[in-house]
């Protein structure tokens, strides 16, 4: 949905979003009701007319002043002889209310009051001799057709409702709703008219719902995954369950979702049926409308399915099914290029949705016997849920138009970019000492001053400041980013510095041909040297670096001989030649003495971290063993299956595809391994001499990977919001947004709580918002409140560079563009940097007071129960803490409620945690500084120090004082705006703030659409204005000067105009072409 369409926008009738009953007021006023899709009320007028109906005063054809608050629109309209006050309120039910009065005029003798109804939605109503007052009422209307069954609620309105019927009136040719109050020439009129509009699905002759849940073979619950039963596609309570069975209408047509919906074979789903049984139609039919989805994606235009339609002449007509032009995978719920997103709603994990392909019939003069669905069985897993015909012959052609019509509107229109402005975000140098962008004050010397990081009580200290905590922030250089040229490197530091990293992790810096493995298996002198100069650089600038080992490598290289694949890492868990290969380049590296600091890297105190392997796990169900294993290696495993198996008195059976999906036994034997290979690399690494702390993986693949890594020193893991699938052509993304997600789901932040370890730190070295998600601004305010609030250890963005630009520092200079994980010139994400980092790394968000406990016995470890993937909503509630032990407590929340997820679940748990500032729409946290209003979509961090808001900030304007020092009243539908304190003192009493404004941002020449990325753009970068106006409550606030910050180099460039007045000072913002001001007391 584009930022203008979103801002229109303002009632829904559908849990979810289903396009269903809506109002929109466009920026001139503009009235319409839609349903479905299909705009069924079109038009208001008010009009005073002299006594040969000769108009006089039109009050809404004046410009109205607009104001937009949550859920609601007031448009007012002042005219020579009155006003008019307009206000619609969302749903449901949609309430349009009317406060009219206009003055006494002596021409004046008729007044009406009407809402134009477009004929094709209610053409099927039979003609009948009156063409006024067909229905009249104080208190309801009814009438249905096409456009569905609408029930109005007038009551309270001065004077009674007509429904007129002008169908054969020449001038008119429509429906209107009227009121003609009785207008006195000498008193004029005063009086309010109110409508509660209501609808329901059309049950109009001309639609067939067909009996698709007579046939359908799995339900939309399913309860236990990979269990192979149940329902939907047997993943548990990742399924759609929040979908409502029953009646619905999308886009203009009416369809009937019942208990049970056909799911078919896919290669990630085999035992699933290959086709289902017939689809009984019986009619003649124009068109067919399928609502449909699939599980997994495939490559886009491959036929995943088809739609076999049957004649009775014994003809067919085949029907296929593509994916990413008439479907897409449910998980992202993104629209797909000919067909049509129909429904959309968060599960609890992510964004789902379903589609809606329509067919027309080439043969509509043919009766259709019955409709049949069959698989191609490739990677995707297609589902129907409902499937309408429409008869022929029963539509009059300007119905059929407004069908086609309503199925073509797409809202996803490209993005205007006019009034952006160029937003340059530094990635070397560039920020100038001491301006308010400079954040480096939070580094204190070089690394390795404090001595060596440790762990104590659950968190990372050092040797020479064992009680006092330390927290990173920082980002990746992957690929070749590690390499960056000489020239270069001091410049990178120092900016990165800036902007308030102290960690910086290096990563796969061994995968390319020309970057640390040279081809006899040492260490590249040339790039060897690069890297060196590049950690003493950060080193000098206060950051520390992160090592990586095992995130791929040329093994053929170190071993000597030519393997099958370079892509070993898995095998590289348990082959003794390939483990021997890992520490062997870990020897070279780690013990190597950098001549620009003297000191072997595993001597040196500026390297904090170390990770043994990354994103692998033989626990992982990325893949089948089979697909990510060659010969030898698949082999190797099996035999050892086979041998674990008889060790512990089971039969004997083939290696499953996927040890994380087999049950118990092959998890256990997958953890047992894991837990043997990184109990002997960390071994092996501090026998080299490593003396920082060490991880073994970092992602948890099932909990079998906590009890894997139990005696790592730290814990780990990866996420990323919006994903695009880099393996599609062009490449997809997810347009959604975490803050106007369900009040149970939150964002990534549970992938990290589920491995927080009792006692360890918790890292999440990689971790993202990614380019180009339009909503992408709210990704750092998020993840820094709640990573704060669960006192997490150390926050690694992914990435400065890696991935699409392969890491080369080199590309910024003539092309700066944002690219995929490549996002360090992106405004909208680490253009927020200094504001998070500052908020993180000194403390200002409060821990959680409450505590939530999760101790899982063997037996649940093994089962692979995790309640954090099914309470993803702990998070927000208490700080996360994970035990193993030998059983499973029988307490909550171990133990709840046989079949209770979602709201349900939620709203047991604020009760039991006694959260009496949460609500089913409101998640406060217990310290009171983090609020989540889902009815709202606004994300709100209030603390002394720093204050944040993210999301649909126009909600602000009805919300009263929110925030203690930050009033922001903006009219960008989509942004973020936070303040922090520069000098450590809270904001009412800070002499500088540094204030940051975003929203979107792009490349100028970016191409992308409907969830398609054609062409990332190679630059300049553009951000989207903020626009409005910024409140600053302080106890001085005629001392402060606003500046507008280059958003470059952070050098003032202009000074903003305030306003001073009750206590606070305002300003705008939007239009100094930055997205930085700094906040000063002269």
């Amino acid at each position: 949905m584009s930022a203008l369409r979103s801002l229109l926008v303002v009632g829904a009738l559908l849990a979810g979003t289903a396009r269903g009953q809506t109002a929109r007021v466009g920026s001139g006023g503009g009235l319409a009701i839609s349903y479905g899709g299909m705009d069924t009320f079109l038009g208001d007028s008010v009009l005073l007319m002299d006594e040969k109906w000769q108009a006089l005063d039109s009050p809404l054809r004046a410009k109205p002043k607009v104001t937009r608050t949550t859920g609601k629109v007031v448009a007012t309209y002042e005219s020579p002889l009155g006003q008019v006050v307009r206000t619609v309120v969302s749903g449901p039910p949609v309430v349009v209310t009317w406060e009219v009065e206009l003055k006494p005029d002596p021409k004046g003798r008729n007044l009406e009051l009407t809402v134009r109804v477009p004929r094709e939605g209610f053409d099927s109503l039979p003609v009948t001799e009156e063409t006024h007052d067909v229905q009249r009422s104080r208190e309801r209307l009814a009438f249905s057709g096409l456009a569905g069954e609408w029930e109005l609620d007038v009551s309270g309105s001065t004077v009674p409702w007509s429904f007129d019927d002008m169908r054969n009136v020449e001038w008119a040719k429509t429906f209107r709703l009227r009121v003609a109050p009785p207008y006195d020439p000498a008193k004029g009129w005063k009086g309010t008219q109110r409508i509660a509009f209501t609808a329901k699905p059309s049950r109009a002759a001309a639609f067939l719902p067909l009996g698709v849940a007579k046939v359908g073979n799995r339900g939309l619950r399913d309860e236990v995954a990979d269990d192979g039963k149940g329902g939907w596609t047997d993943q548990g309570e990742n399924d759609l369950r929040q979908f409502e069975a029953g009646r619905h209408t999308f886009l203009g047509m009416p369809y009937e979702v019942g208990e049970k919906v056909i799911v078919l074979r896919g290669t990630e789903r085999p035992a699933f049926p290959s086709e289902s049984a017939t689809i009984s139609v019986g009619a003649k039919v124009e068109r067919v409308g399928f609502l449909h989805t699939a599980a997994w994606s495939a490559k886009r235009g491959e036929e995943i399915a088809e739609y076999l339609v049957s004649y009775t002449d014994d003809t067919t007509a085949r029907v296929p099914v593509r994916y990413g032009f008439d479907v897409r995978d449910w998980w992202g719920a993104t629209e797909p290029g000919v067909g049509r997103l129909a429904w959309e709603g968060a599960n609890g994990q992510t964004q789902v949705g379903v589609y809606l392909a329509l067919w027309r019939n080439p043969q509509p003069e043919k009766v259709v016997r019955n409709v049949q669905m069959r698989s191609l069985n490739r990677g995707s897993v297609p589902i129907l849920l409902a499937a309408t015909a429409v008869r022929a012959e029963a539509l009059t052609r300007e119905q059929t138009t407004l069908l086609d019509q309503v199925y073509a509107d797409r809202s996803d229109k490209p993005l205007d970019m006019t009034d952006w402005s160029a937003c340059p975000i530094a990635w070397r140098d560039g920020i100038e000492t001491g301006t308010a962008l400079d954040a480096s004050f939070l580094n204190q010397g070089p690394a390795g001053t404090m001595g060596f990081l440790k762990v104590r009580d659950g968190h990372f200290v050092f040797t020479k400041k064992p009680t006092k905590r330390v927290r990173f922030w920082g980002t990746n250089a992957a690929l070749r980013g590690p390499f960056p040229v000489k020239e270069d490197a001091p410049g990178i530091a120092r900016a990165l510095a800036r902007q308030g990293v102290n960690m910086v992790r290096l990563h796969l810096y061994a995968v390319y041909d020309d970057t640390l493995i040279a081809p006899d298996g040492t260490l590249d002198p040339k790039r060897l040297d690069q890297m060196e100069f590049f950690i003493a650089e950060l080193k000098k600038n206060g950051i520390y670096s992160y090592m990586d080992l095992n995130d791929g490598m040329l093994f053929s290289r170190l071993v000597g001989r030519k393997l099958p694949t370079e892509k070993l890492k898995l095998a590289a868990l348990f082959d003794e030649e390939l483990i021997l290969a890992t520490q062997k380049l870990a020897r070279m590296l780690f013990t190597h003495k950098n001549p620009y600091t003297g000191l072997r890297l595993c001597d040196d105190p500026g390297i904090a971290l170390y990770e043994i392997t990354n994103e692998c796990s033989l626990t992982m169900s990325w893949g089948t063993l089979r697909s990510r294993l060659p010969s030898p290696y698949y082999e190797q495993l099996e035999k050892r299956w086979q041998e674990w198996l008889g060790r512990q008195g089971l039969a004997k059976r083939e290696l499953p595809d996927t040890l994380a999906k087999d049950g118990p036994e092959g998890r256990r034997f997958a953890a047992e391994m894991q837990k043997a290979y990184l109990e002997r690399m960390k071994a092996f690494l501090v026998g080299l001499g490593v003396k920082a702390p060490i991880c073994g993986t970092n992602i948890t693949f099932t909990l079998g990977d906590l009890w894997a890594s139990e005696n790592m020193d730290y814990m780990n893991d990866h996420a990323y919001a919006a994903h695009p699938n880099v393996r599609a052509r062009p490449m997809t993304y997810s347009n959604h947004s975490a803050v106007r997600s369900g009040i149970t789901g939150l964002s990534m932040i549970p992938s990290f709580a589920r491995a927080k370890l009792k006692g360890k730190p918790v890292v999440a070295s990689e971790w993202n918002y990614c380019f180009p998600n339009d909503f992408r601004c709210e990704g750092l305010p998020f993840m820094t409140a709640y990573s704060a609030y669960q006192d997490w250890d150390a926050l690694l963005f992914y990435c400065a560079t890696g991935s699409f630009d392969s890491g080369t520092w080199l590309r910024f200079r003539d092309k700066p563009g944002i690219l995929v994980h490549s996002q360090q010139t992106d405004p909208a994400t680490w253009g927020l940097s200094q504001l998070c980092a500052i908020a993180y790394r000194r403390g200002d968000i409060g821990v959680a007071k409450r505590t939530i406990r999760v101790r899982y016995g063997m037996d649940r470890v093994w089962e692979n129960e995790s309640v954090v993937d099914s309470l993803r909503f702990l998070p927000g509630l208490g700080r996360v803490e994970i035990e193993l032990g030998p059983e499973t407590p029988a307490e909550w929340p171990m133990v709840r409620p046989e079949g209770q997820t979602g709201s349900a679940a939620y709203l047991d748990a604020i009760k039991r945690l006694g959260a009496k500032d949460c609500t089913e729409s409101v998640m406060m946290t217990d310290t009171g500084e983090i609020r989540r209003d889902t009815g709202r979509d606004l994300l709100v961090v209030n603390t002394p120090r720093t204050q944040m808001v993210t999301g649909n900030l126009p909600a602000l304007a009805d919300m009263g004082e929110v925030m203690g020092v930050l009033a922001p009243r903006v009219l960008t539908p989509f942004a973020t705006v936070g303040a922090t304190s520069l000098d450590g003192l809270p904001l009412a009493e800070s002499n500088r703030v540094l204030l940051v404004a975003v929203a979107n941002a792009r490349n100028a020449d970016t191409k992308c659409l409907r969830g398609e990325l054609h062409d990332m753009g190679k630059g300049p970068v553009m951000a989207e204005p903020v626009c409005g106006t910024v409140g600053w409550r302080s106890m001085r606030p005629e001392d402060y000067v606003i500046h507008a910050l280059d958003p470059l180099s952070g050098r003032r460039k202009a000074c903003v105009p305030t306003v001073t007045g009750l206590g606070a000072l305002e300003f705008p913002i939007g239009a100094h072409g930055t997205i930085y001001y700094e906040i000063v007391a002269e």
